[in-house]
């Protein structure tokens, strides 16, 4: 892979990252109840109606998915940025070759070839 293509990618993961950085901050503040800003009731014991309550119950769960799923592709994000730096970023970490720059556009996080992701999905992995 050319230089300025990695240096390319780590730009694009490195903006990325902010971005879910802030989102999971945002997400952290709502799960903490420390977000005035918002108006969400999430998660607080006493709403004034049943129907509230389960509402907020709901907002608050989806805010955690959305979380943990944040949390996970931050992970993805950073162990991106590792393999930039040791020098095996576009390289499928099962085989061994080249991912495909495509591949790596769409998805500029992803560890494997796409032949290797179809198998690690069929449990052949």
């Amino acid at each position: 892979m050319r230089k300025t293509e990695l240096q390319r990618f780590r730009k694009l993961l490195l903006e990325e990252k902010e971005r879910v950085t802030q989102s999971l901050a945002q997400h952290e503040k709502i799960i903490m109840h420390t977000d005035d800003q918002s108006g969400l009731e999430t998660g607080k014991a006493h709403s004034n109606h049943m129907a509230d309550q389960g509402s907020d119950e709901f907002q608050y769960e989806t805010t955690i998915k959305f979380a943990k799923t944040e949390g996970r592709y931050l992970y993805n994000i950073e162990e991106a940025l590792r393999r930039i730096e040791d020098g095996t970023y576009g390289n499928c970490q099962e085989c061994t070759r080249a991912i495909a720059l495509p591949r790596l556009r769409r998805l500029p996080y992803t560890r494997l070839c796409i032949e290797c992701k179809e198998k690690e999905e069929a449990g052949t992995i």
